[in-house]
């Protein structure tokens, strides 16, 4: 039976538009995603000003 990890990392927005990331952003997704995290919700706070990312990989 496979086991997961998980990780939640909140992204702050930028921008005159609330739900603007940035590339700094993009690059940190990226670094995850090289170490087998994989992206599975990203949901805006209500205020907006914040992206709640979900993760998760595989336990090894």
């Amino acid at each position: 039976m496979k086991k997961w990890e998980y990780k939640i990392i909140n992204l702050k927005t930028k921008g005159v538009t609330n739900l603007v990331l940035s590339k700094d952003d993009e690059d940190k997704l990226n670094v995850l995603g090289e170490d087998g995290w994989q992206l599975v919700s990203a949901v805006p706070t209500v205020n907006g000003r914040t992206i709640c990312c979900m993760l998760m990989k595989e336990k090894e």
